[in-house]
């Protein structure tokens, strides 16, 4: 009797584990139909009702493939060639185009990496949602724009009806994301699938957006897959982790238990990864005492007095930079964080004579630059004292130049240097960023992400400059490919090059600088030394930014309703 109802419960478990499940991958492979390469092999995980289910990687790991073969949208040249997925108990790879169109939205959705691409930037946002709900659901247009509005509210816009009215353009990074977000639950769906959401956002708002998708689970049930290369991010939200690398899973398990007694070595090292370059490696420190600051003799490179900078429209003045105050010497590191609009990009601008400033004065290397005509900065750039670094390498390299032409032409422009000095200068610099003289004949579009941003270094550095600005020069990058570029500028920082390196990461910036400056609202709100910042913050904002950062370990985060109550405290002093 008593096995009797040992099976009988067991079966009664199994039964309820199944009704519960909502998606189930077996055995998934995908296959590259011209190679005839499998680029994912032998995925299998389930998600269940109100759980959430991470997949991180490194890019090309076939993390979106994945998603993209869930979704019924794989890309052409892709198809699933073994294993089965089911979705809410229908065969995923049997249905057709009508059927998909039926479940789409209503049964499973997504929302990607970069908002504004999945937006028409000519239609009102308000518009592009209710248009989805009266397509779908056939209500009046009356009724599309409440549940919009509804929507928009539920996903903390502070003012639903002016988001509405608004153009894609008009709204930041965070606030795209969460009008796509929006959009994605607009019709209910049961399992949403998060992308790369966070990738190039600031801390506070990544904070807010996984804030956001942990509610709206909580809330409406919603079964979560949640993609990224950041395990940090993972760490935050996820009941199970699938790790990726090359196509295969290579670890599985809770969180917790991946996160603490990882089994695989490169989950391993994505560990050691956070713990190198981020804030674990000072949280997990034993508290020590503020040092007592000491009088730094070294040369004073940039010199900043009350610098501001503001910007006309046709409607209004804003001052995009309020009274900034700082040096950097000779062979120091020093990072400029910030949420964006914060300022750091226009401090950094006004540094090398992209944008003027409106008052005070800047000096680099004992020259007085403010005020300098367009001829003045030019003689001034060929120099190439300083140099700058941009986000996105893709566009500050010419696609149409290969990258022996890229690094040679900084060269060619100052004159008085010899072809046989200017290819040793290029192979020296290519060493120095670790990347091999084969990549010479390419064209940027030829290479990968890292890739494209070590040469953009490299190029910044034939010029043998005092100083390098480097303006978020890791955010869209993987977890291995972040780490590279990071030990590029700790070897440049020990041979005695002055970096500033501008980030929205707290973590990024803590593991290559000395010296750490918060710019808040166009403000700089707190210059301190990097261990102190990190540790001991005094500003508002700062405490928000040490709080909100991801980290692999709960050590240093602080909880959902503490970074609440830090912004409600930060508005009322603001």
């Amino acid at each position: 009797m008593t096995a009797e109802i040992i099976d009988r419960s067991q079966i009664a478990a199994a039964i309820n584990l199944e009704r519960e499940t909502v998606l189930r991958l077996d055995g998934v492979t995908i296959r590259n139909t011209i190679t005839g390469k499998d680029v994912v092999r032998g995925i299998s995980f389930t998600l269940r009702k109100g759980k959430v289910v991470g997949i991180v990687g490194e890019s090309g790991s076939g993390k979106t493939l994945t998603c993209r073969s869930v979704l019924g949208i794989l890309p052409q040249l892709f198809t699933v060639s073994e294993g089965s997925i089911d979705l809410l108990g229908h065969d995923v790879l049997a249905l057709d185009q009508k059927q998909w169109t039926q479940l789409r939205g209503t049964s499973i959705t997504a929302v990607f990496q970069d908002p504004g691409s999945y937006l028409n930037p000519s239609i009102k946002v308000g518009a592009q949602i209710a248009e989805v709900i009266r397509t779908k659901r056939g209500v009046s247009r009356q009724e599309a724009r409440q549940r919009t509005l509804q929507l928009l509210e539920d996903v903390r816009l502070r003012d639903p009806e002016l988001v509405y009215s608004q153009y894609p353009f008009e709204l930041s990074g965070g606030m795209l994301q969460r009008v796509l977000i929006a959009a994605a639950i607009s019709l209910d769906p049961q399992v949403l699938i998060a992308d790369e959401v966070t990738t190039a956002l600031d801390v506070t708002v990544q904070a807010e957006v996984l804030d956001l998708l942990v509610d709206l689970k909580e809330r409406r049930g919603l079964s979560l897959i949640v993609v990224s290369h950041d395990l940090a991010v993972v760490a935050q939200v996820c009941d199970e982790v699938l790790v990726l690398r090359d196509g295969d899973v290579v670890e599985r398990g809770s969180t917790a238990e991946v996160l603490r007694r990882p089994k695989h070595e490169y989950t391993r090292l994505l560990i050691g990864e956070h713990h190198l370059y981020g804030l674990e490696r000072f949280l997990d420190a034993k508290p020590t005492e503020p040092k007592p600051k000491l009088v730094d003799s070294r040369p004073v490179l940039i010199r900043a007095e009350g610098v501001c900078v503001s910007y006309d429209s046709r409607t209004s003045r804003r001052q995009a930079l309020r009274d900034a105050t700082f040096t950097l010497r000779e062979g120091e590191s020093i990072g400029v964080i910030g949420e964006t609009g914060s300022g750091k990009s226009t401090l950094a601008r006004a540094l090398i004579g992209l944008v003027a400033p409106s008052a005070g004065r800047i000096s680099i290397a004992g020259e007085e630059i403010t005020g300098f005509n367009a001829a003045r900065w030019r003689d001034f750039r060929k120099r190439g004292v300083i140099q700058y670094v941009f986000q996105d390498p893709l566009r500050s390299l010419d696609p149409e130049v290969t990258i022996a032409e890229t690094l040679a032409e900084p060269l060619q422009l100052r004159g008085g240097i010899s072809r046989a000095e200017i290819q040793e200068r290029i192979a020296f610099r290519l060493e120095q960023v670790r990347l091999k003289p084969d990549l010479l004949d390419r064209f940027p579009g030829e290479l990968s992400g890292g890739q494209r941003q070590r040469i953009a270094v490299a190029r910044a550095l034939v010029t043998e400059p005092k100083v390098l600005i480097l303006d978020e020069p890791v955010s869209a990058l993987d977890s291995a490919n972040r780490v590279q570029v990071l030990e590029i500028l700790n070897s440049l920082r020990a041979s005695g090059t002055s970096l500033m390196f501008i980030s929205h990461d707290l973590g990024s910036v803590a593991g290559v600088t000395d010296r750490v400056i918060v710019l808040y609202r166009g403000s700089i709100v707190e210059s301190a030394a990097t261990d102190d910042v990190v540790n001991r913050p005094s500003h508002l904002y700062t405490r928000l930014l040490v709080g909100s950062a991801p980290t692999v370990t709960s050590t240093g985060s602080i909880d959902r309703r503490s970074r609440q109550e830090l912004r409600e405290q930060l508005e009322a002093a603001s």
